[in-house]
């Protein structure tokens, strides 16, 4: 499938949370993705990502990370996934960063924009849609 049109509920402040799945060898884990399209990397959870491996040892680790924010700057790790998924658009990041995210909302990750630039999206405030298609 080439587009796919993901409904997201109204949230105060009009945030974008759409579910995702983010893969590890024969890991998952599903996530609440903030759609950020101010942040220029995705960020989730260390807990999360601890939790299907991804770690300061593992093979998949790329570099240390200082990620500034309007909540401040947080320092973790930026590692290399395998696959996120959302609904049937998968992507491959190179550059996901772990670091703190305060849980607000049901929110567990960021989605920034190096996954959205993988596809042409177009976010629709009025019917809650988000819509995904393939370059």
């Amino acid at each position: 499938m080439n587009m796919i049109k993901i409904p997201f509920p109204p949230q105060k402040y009009d945030f974008i949370v759409v579910p995702g799945v983010i893969y590890r060898a024969n890991k998952q884990h599903i996530i609440n993705f903030l759609i950020d399209t101010a942040a220029s990397t995705t960020m989730i959870d260390p807990d999360i990502m601890k939790d299907i491996g991804y770690t300061r040892d593992c093979p998949e680790f790329v570099s240390p990370a200082k990620v500034s924010s309007p909540a401040g700057k947080e320092e973790g790790y930026r590692v290399k996934s395998e696959k996120i998924l959302l609904y049937s658009m998968e992507c491959v990041l190179r550059d996901i960063d772990v670091v703190c995210i305060r849980p607000e909302r049901n929110v567990e990750a960021l989605l920034g924009v190096n996954f959205l630039k993988h596809f042409h999206y177009c976010i629709d405030h009025k019917d809650h849609v988000l819509t995904l298609k393939k370059h």
